[in-house]
C-alpha cells in the first residue's frame, strides 16, 4: 500500500515543525487505481502468525476505496512478552476534474505483555526469563483515527491540500520496578487533534520559485491516573510556516524557509502542579543549496533550524518520587543542524558522502535514576556518512553504508561525557541477487559499535557491547502468488540491542539493565496478489 518513502537526513524544522530533529521519514501511501486485491500469511519463530488481506479499486465515476485488516499473534522472544495486535483501515475518496477528497478511519487493538530489563546476573543465567517483579506487567491499548482530506486547485499553478485528524486512545498498563511488583493497574488517555492545511504554488514570475505556505493547529489531552493519582495535560500547538525552492540558475536550486510556532500547556496533578500553565514560542528558519555540476555529481549545503517541544506526556511521571515544580518544568530543546557533501548517480548506481553536525541546546531526555525528563545543557553530534549502491551485474547489486557519530555533551552538568545511547560507528552491507525472473534473494550485515547505557549520563557503568547480524531472505513469485522466507541472526549471535542505567535494588547503586534481542530466528510468508 505504499508508493514511496521519503527520507530526509538531518533535521527539518522548517517544512515538519515540531519534533522533526534528527530526520524525517515519510511514507506516501499508494492512491487505489485498477481493482486490486491481495491475502497474506505468515508463520515463524515464537509462534508467530500474522494475517494481512486488503481490497481496493478506482471506479469510472470517479470513486475510490480501501480495504484493510493485518492481525498478528506472538509469544514473543522474552517470557512474558506475548502480543496480539489488530489493525482496520478504510478509506474513501473521490477523484474530480480540479482535485480530490477522502475520509479514513482506523482501529488499532494493541496488547504486549512486558517482561522488563535484566541484571547481566539474569542475561547469564536464561537471557529469555523475566524477572519476578515484572512477570504481571503488560501495556494494552486501543487507537480510534478518522482523517478527512481535501486536495483543491485553485488556477494553473496554485493548490490547496488539507487534513483534519482525530486520533484518540485508551491505555492501561502495569509498571513495576526493581524494587518490587506493582498491583495495580494504572491507565493513559490521549486525545489529539490536527489542522493541517498548506498552499502549495509556482510564480512564473520568479523562475517557477515553488511556495509552500502552511499552517499546523494541534489539540492534545492527556490523562494519567496512577496509584499517585491523576495527572492532567492540555496541550495546545500553532504553527505558520514558508518555505520557497528558488531555480537561481539552471544548475543551482535555492531554498529559504521559515517557522513561528508556539506552544501552551495547562498542568494539574496531585503533587507537583494545580492548573499550572507553561507556554513558550520559538522560531526557526532553514537555508539550502543544491549545485548540480554535470548529469552524475550534485553538491548539497543545508542549514536547518529545529525545535522539540516537550510531548504532551512528558510532563507527567507515574512513579513515587515528586520533583518540585521547578526541575520538571520542561524547557522547549532548540537545535541547529548543519550539512554538507556530494551525491553521484550514474543509471542505477549511486554514492553520497555528507558530513553534518547536530548542535542542541534543552535536549529533552528522560532520567531513569530519579524517574522524570530532564534537559542537558549543550549537546552535539558531528559526524559524516558514506553510502552507496552499485549494480555489478543486470542480477546482482550490492549496497553499502558507514555512518561515523561522535556525540558529546558540552555543557552543564555532564560537559564532557558522550551522550548515552549514541553509536560512534555504524554500518550496513546488502546484496540483492536475482537468481532467475522468479527466485531472488537477499542478505545483509547489520553492524553497530558500542554504546554508553541510556540514560547513563554520568558515563559511570561499561557501554552497552556492539554486535553483527546477517540476516538472509529469498523469494519465488509465479503468476500471482509470491512464498518468501527471511531469516535473522543467521549466526545466532546473542546480544542486546537495547541496554540502560538500572538500580541495584540491594545497594541502590547504578547497575546495567539490558533488553536481550532474539537470537536466530525466521519468518515465512505466503502472498496472492490478484486484480
Amino acid at each position: 500500500d505504499v508508493e514511496r518513502i521519503e527520507v530526509v537526513q538531518g533535521s527539518a524544522g522548517v517544512l515538519f515543525g515540531d519534533q522533526a530533529v534528527g530526520g524525517v521519514i515519510n511514507i506516501i501511501t499508494r492512491k487505489p487505481g485498477a481493482m486490486r486485491h491481495s491475502l497474506e500469511l505468515s508463520a515463524g519463530s515464537y509462534n508467530t502468525v500474522k494475517f494481512h488481506g486488503m481490497t481496493s479499486q478506482l471506479l469510472d465515476n470517479g470513486v475510490n476505496y480501501l480495504l484493510s485488516l493485518d492481525a498478528r499473534e506472538s509469544d514473543n522472544y522474552r517470557q512474558h512478552n506475548e502480543s496480539s495486535y489488530l489493525n482496520g483501515f478504510g478509506k474513501l475518496g473521490y477523484d474530480y476534474s480540479s482535485g480530490s477528497v477522502f475520509a479514513e478511519l482506523q482501529y488499532v487493538d494493541d496488547e504486549l505483555n512486558t517482561p522488563g530489563t535484566l541484571f547481566a546476573d539474569e542475561v547469564a543465567v536464561d537471557r529469555r526469563q523475566v524477572s519476578p517483579n515484572f512477570a504481571a506487567d503488560f501495556s494494552n491499548a486501543t487507537t480510534t483515527v478518522g482523517r478527512l482530506g481535501l486536495v483543491q486547485a485553485m488556477g494553473s499553478n496554485w493548490s490547496f491540500e488539507g487534513e483534519l485528524t482525530s486520533r484518540e486512545t485508551d491505555g492501561v498498563f502495569r509498571l513495576s520496578s526493581v524494587f518490587g511488583a506493582e498491583t495495580e493497574d494504572s491507565t493513559q488517555d490521549r486525545k489529539i487533534q490536527e489542522f493541517t492545511p498548506r498552499f502549495i504554488g509556482f510564480v512564473p514570475e520568479l523562475h517557477n520559485t515553488m511556495f509552500t505556505l502552511g499552517a499546523d493547529v494541534v489539540e492534545s489531552d492527556y490523562k494519567l491516573n496512577s496509584r499517585f493519582g491523576e495527572q492532567r495535560n492540555d496541550q495546545s500547538q500553532r504553527s505558520l510556516y514558508i518555505q520557497a525552492v528558488i531555480p537561481a540558475v539552471k544548475t543551482l536550486d535555492v531554498t529559504l524557509g521559515a517557522r513561528y510556532a508556539e506552544v501552551e500547556n495547562e498542568l494539574s496533578d496531585g503533587f507537583t502542579f494545580d492548573n499550572e500553565k507553561i507556554d513558550d514560542d520559538v522560531t526557526v528558519a532553514t537555508f539550502g543549496m543544491a549545485y548540480q555540476a554535470n548529469q552524475g555529481w550534485r553538491v548539497l549545503v543545508r542549514i536547518d533550524q529545529n525545535y522539540r517541544f516537550a510531548k504532551v506526556d512528558e510532563y507527567t511521571n507515574a512513579q513515587p518520587f515528586p520533583a518540585p515544580p521547578s526541575t520538571v518544568i520542561l524547557k522547549t530543546q532548540e537545535g541547529l543542524s548543519l550539512e554538507t557533501g556530494v551525491e553521484w548517480v550514474h543509471g542505477r548506481n549511486s554514492a553520497k558522502f555528507m558530513v553534518f553536525q547536530l548542535d542542541l541546546d534543552n535536549e529533552l531526555a528522560y532520567d531513569p535514576v530519579n524517574y522524570i525528563n530532564i534537559n542537558l545543557d549543550e549537546t552535539r553530534r558531528s559526524g559524516f556518512i558514506n553510502s552507496g549502491r552499485w549494480q555489478s551485474s543486470k542480477r546482482m547489486a550490492l549496497g553499502a553504508s558507514y555512518t561515523y557519530t561522535d556525540a558529546e555533551v558540552l555543557s552543564g552538568a555532564f560537559t564532557g561525557q558522550e551522550i548515552p545511547f549514541v553509536a560512534k560507528h555504524s554500518a550496513l552491507l546488502s546484496t540483492d541477487y536475482a537468481i532467475s525472473g522468479a527466485w531472488q534473494v537477499y542478505g545483509e550485515l547489520v553492524a553497530i559499535s558500542d554504546r554508553v547505557f541510556s540514560g547513563d549520563f554520568n558515563n559511570v557503568l561499561g557501554k552497552l557491547p556492539g554486535y553483527g547480524a546477517v540476516n538472509l531472505k529469498a523469494e519465488y513469485n509465479i503468476n500471482d502468488f509470491t512464498f518468501s522466507g527471511r531469516i535473522n541472526n543467521v549466526l545466532n549471535k546473542q546480544y542486546s540491542d537495547v541496554g540502560q542505567l538500572g538500580t541495584d535494588p540491594n545497594t541502590l547503586a547504578p547497575r546495567e539493565a539490558f533488553f536481550t534481542s532474539p537470537e536466530i530466528n525466521f519468518l515465512l510468508t505466503a502472498a496472492w496478489n490478484f486484480r
